[in-house]
């Protein structure tokens, strides 16, 4: 993508820019969970009995083990840049 943005390449940029952000999105989302959790295990460690607890930190959990795993196909979408976009002519074709 950033050799597509350097070639002025306006398809280039575009064809990355939706999974970029999904992957940025992912990224914060994942950020903020993990505060959550880091704060609710303390808290638990700390003596607070607070029954959200457990749920929050299972919450990161689960978002680190079931969604977060997207991050590896947005990767490659916005590495490849618009080659999907380029033969997508040729999928029309036949």
């Amino acid at each position: 993508m950033l050799g597509g943005v350097s070639g002025n390449s306006t398809e280039e940029a575009l064809a990355g820019a939706t999974p970029y952000l999904r992957l940025f999105a992912l990224a914060e989302g994942g950020a903020a969970l993990a505060e959550l959790a880091l704060a609710a295990n303390a808290a638990r460690q700390a003596g607070d009995a607070d029954p959200a607890h457990p749920a929050r930190i299972a919450l990161c959990r689960f978002f680190a083990e079931n969604v977060a795993t997207g991050a590896r196909g947005l990767e490659e979408s916005i590495l490849s840049g618009a080659a999907f976009v380029h033969d997508g002519s040729l999928a029309l074709a036949s």
